[in-house]
């Protein structure tokens, strides 16, 4: 008689482990290097400040924008932070998120980020999932080196 609940437990567990797509709103990985100029070394000295980096500027050949482009910020407290511009909604590298800090706005589906405290967590609209942010950032005191 004990089998039969073993057995149901994991009949369940498999149902629901099968059946959850939240993996699916992720941006994929990709390669990020980006190192800040002076100009934006300096504004990313203000809190509530960000740099944008999209695929339609003019970059050196070494850096690497991630999936949909790049914003680098400083959040409220005044914490270095970076994520991808693709909406996990749209999974487009085509359409950047907007960013009006402290949000990253998706012009395709209207969801909206909050970037307050480098979460990048959804606030409004479709998107459940939180933005996919880039941890390994680097002050040198002269410029910002962000990297995965």
């Amino acid at each position: 008689m004990r089998r039969i609940p073993i057995y149901f437990s994991l009949a369940l567990s498999f149902i629901i482990f099968f059946s959850c797509k939240d993996d699916e709103s992720f941006v994929p990985n990709s390669e990020v290097y980006v190192k800040t100029r002076t100009s934006e070394y300096n504004e990313l000295q203000i809190p509530n400040h960000a740099v944008v980096y999209e695929y339609d500027g003019l970059y050196p050949s070494n850096f690497k924008l991630g999936y949909g482009g790049l914003a680098i910020f400083r959040d409220l407290e005044g914490k270095l932070g970076c994520c991808d511009l693709a909406c996990p909604v749209e999974k487009s590298h085509m359409n950047p998120l907007k960013i009006t800090m402290p949000y990253a706005i998706c012009p395709l589906c209207g969801s909206k980020f909050d970037l307050s405290y480098s979460v990048g967590n959804a606030v409004e609209g479709e998107a459940k999932t939180p933005l996919r942010m880039y941890r390994n950032i680097r002050d040198t005191g002269e410029y910002i080196i962000v990297t995965n």
